[in-house]
C-alpha cells in the first residue's frame, strides 16, 4: 500500500526537487515536508492542491481514489493535535495547583 507521504516523495523525487525547494515554494520548513513524505504530518488541502500545482500531479494522484477519506484523515490529525495540546496544558495547570499548594 502507497501512503501519501510515499507518493508526495515520488512526486517530488520526479521533479527533481529538494525538500528545501518545495517547503519554500510552500511556505513550510524543509522538516514539514520530510514530516509529511514521513506520514507524520498530513498536509492541510491548501498545502496539498500547491503540491499537486507545484510537482505537476493531478491531486488524485496524492489522494487516492476517495477524497472523503483524506478529508476524514486530516480532520482526525487536526484533532489528535489539539487533544495532545490540550493534555500538555493540563498538565501545566496541575504543576501549578501543585506548586500553590505547596506554598501556602
Amino acid at each position: 500500500m502507497t501512503t501519501l507521504g510515499m507518493r508526495i516523495k515520488s512526486a517530488r523525487e520526479d521533479a527533481k526537487l529538494s525538500q528545501l525547494q518545495v517547503g519554500v515554494s510552500l511556505n513550510v520548513s524543509d522538516k514539514t515536508i520530510s514530516g509529511y513524505e514521513s506520514d507524520r504530518i498530513t498536509p492541510p488541502v491548501d498545502k496539498l492542491l500547491k503540491l499537486s500545482d507545484l510537482l505537476k500531479k493531478p491531486i488524485n494522484f496524492f489522494l487516492g481514489s476517495d477524497v472523503k477519506d483524506y478529508k476524514v484523515s486530516s480532520r482526525l490529525r487536526a484533532v489528535e493535535i489539539a487533544l495532545r495540546d490540550i493534555r500538555q496544558e493540563l498538565r501545566e495547570i496541575k504543576l501549578l495547583a501543585q506548586k500553590n499548594n505547596l506554598d501556602e
